[in-house]
């Protein structure tokens, strides 16, 4: 997980041959609510001495107060919907009502599994895609990646399959058979 994250909630539905996926980061309060602090103190302080500061120092002001926003609500509005088919793979964000559209096709890819964090990034999903690695779904845990690819091979088996996709770890039921 980045900092500052709480893990993501994900939906999944199977209608129709597609497996749909909605992740939905999870902020948590506290960390949301002190960056907002942050920015209205920063804001004060840069309204108070706006008078003094030199030209350079207001630029910086202004530009910093503005990415440091815009981050913010960053944070608060993405979402990812991953959506599994017998043709292809499509990963859509959706940020500040701007939507970003990958797709790939299934017989160029390979390899799906969940991608262990490794320090300084998160965990999620991953692919091969001709030579290259391609990462989605990354605030989600590991666990909810291997929830992913068992609903996958349970509602879409032939493109999981494809896909070389099964999940790192297994769960066991507890089920003990008796004889007797």
């Amino acid at each position: 997980m980045k900092l500052g994250a709480s893990g993501a909630k994900i939906d999944m539905v199977a209608a129709s041959g597609v497996l749909r996926v909605t992740v939905s980061p999870r902020q948590h309060w506290l960390w949301v609510l002190s960056e907002a602090v942050l920015i209205v103190l920063f804001s004060r302080y840069a309204l108070r001495y706006w008078a003094v500061m030199p030209l350079m120092l207001k630029v910086f002001s202004v530009w910093g107060i503005g990415a440091a926003v815009v981050g913010w609500f960053y944070q608060l509005s993405g979402s990812e919907v991953v959506e599994f088919d017998a043709t292809g793979i499509r990963i859509r964000k959706d940020i500040l009502g701007w939507e970003r559209m990958r797709e790939y096709r299934i017989a160029d890819c390979r390899s799906l599994e969940p991608h262990v964090k490794d320090e300084g990034d998160a965990c999620g999903l991953q692919c091969k895609v001709g030579w290259r690695r391609v990462r989605f779904a990354e605030y989600i845990s590991e666990d909810q990646a291997n929830e992913v690819l068992a609903a996958l091979q349970r509602e879409l088996p032939e493109v999981a399959a494809k896909l070389e996709a099964s999940p790192k770890h297994f769960t066991t039921l507890g089920l003990n058979s008796r004889v007797g």
